[in-house]
């Protein structure tokens, strides 16, 4: 085996071995790709459930308010000395917990909508977090078959490149008939303009 010939099957394993690192550096880019996007949307998840506890809070404060207000209202319509209550000032009573009511079932409208949207968010952090993930490929392993019939077919080329003979056959063609003339020494060729 002439050097040239062991030069491409080194090469070839070479480069088979490359292809393998560059296949691990892309699972470990991945990897990291992968950790940080998670990352990112637990982030992002535990923000959403910060607001969602806010929301719930600021709603269950309103309710308290509006309980208090409307105690507050009720009171002050009743008849103070005598005990006797007349029915408007009934009437005015039940509209004022009736009112009460509306406003509390519209704050928990609003809660519901604001939680309701908050969940909402959260699926697209999760798509977003999969589109970040599948944005870096995972690496290819090398195909060991591939590679080595590649680094066979450089190595039998450069053999026979070299040597002049053939496998199947002897005498290569192109060694036995070259397509080229040398020039003389001593004489130069004519330039062409």
């Amino acid at each position: 085996m002439d050097p040239y010939t062991a030069l491409t099957i080194g090469k070839s394993v070479v480069g088979f071995m490359e292809a393998k690192r560059a296949a691990r550096e892309q699972d470990a880019l991945n990897a990291r790709n992968w950790q940080a996007s998670a990352q990112a949307r637990d982030i992002q998840v535990q923000s959403l459930n910060t607001r969602a506890i806010q929301e719930a809070e600021a709603g269950a404060g309103q309710q308290f308010e509006l309980a208090i207000a409307a105690l507050q209202e009720a009171e002050s319509r009743k008849v103070s000395e005598s005990g006797l209550v007349g029915q408007t000032e009934e009437l005015k009573i039940a509209d004022v917990e009736a009112r009460r009511l509306r406003a509390a079932d519209v704050i928990n409208a609003n809660v519901d909508a604001t939680l309701s949207q908050i969940e909402d968010q959260k699926l697209g952090v999760n798509a977003q977090m999969l589109n970040r993930i599948n944005s870096v490929p995972r690496g290819q392993q090398p195909s060991l078959i591939a590679h080595t019939i590649g680094g066979v077919a450089s190595a039998y080329a450069a053999e026979k490149d070299v040597t002049g003979k053939s496998l199947f056959g002897g005498l290569s063609k192109a060694k036995a008939a070259p397509n080229f003339t040398l020039p003389a020494l001593g004489s130069t060729p004519p330039l062409v303009i």
